[in-house]
């Protein structure tokens, strides 16, 4: 029989959605100002040996941003489908495949933390911490939906 999907993974799919869409939409359409917002990139980097400056966006790269950009999107109308959705059965792939991206989307912040020549901006352990808190409640429902079977 499938079970009708908790209210607790409704909201989870609701608040992943909000949380993919807003990043979605700012990486997809402004990348560059995205990034020095979050603190990801300084506005401005000082030229090593020189006077010169030059913004920090120089150093973002527009295609492989917004490729994440577009991936998240996809991934909020995915949690979107999963809020709208009612059984088990219709949200089951959706529960891994959301559980699979936020766990490895930790452990790249991890990694990247581990070979970054400076310290991880705040919004990167904010981030990193989002997804942490994804990956457990999404692989709590996997493991609780495998175990009701």
């Amino acid at each position: 029989m499938d079970e009708n999907i908790s209210k607790g993974l409704r909201t989870t799919f609701l608040v992943h959605m909000i949380f993919a869409a807003i990043f979605g939409i700012t990486l997809f359409l402004i990348p560059g100002r995205t990034l020095t917002l979050l603190g990801w990139v300084p506005e401005m980097i000082q030229i090593p040996q020189t006077e010169l400056s030059a913004p920090g966006t120089i150093f973002v790269d527009p295609v492989i941003s917004r490729v994440l950009g577009a991936a998240l999107l996809g991934l909020a109308f995915s949690s979107f489908q999963g809020w709208r959705a009612q059984k088990w059965g219709e949200v089951a792939l959706l529960v891994e495949l959301e559980f699979v991206f936020c766990t490895l989307g930790v452990i790249a912040f991890l990694g990247g933390w581990y070979h970054m020549n400076r310290a991880m901006p705040l919004i990167g352990w904010v981030i990193m911490v989002i997804l942490m808190s994804f990956a457990l409640i999404w692989g709590f429902s996997w493991q609780r939906r495998q175990a009701m079977k």
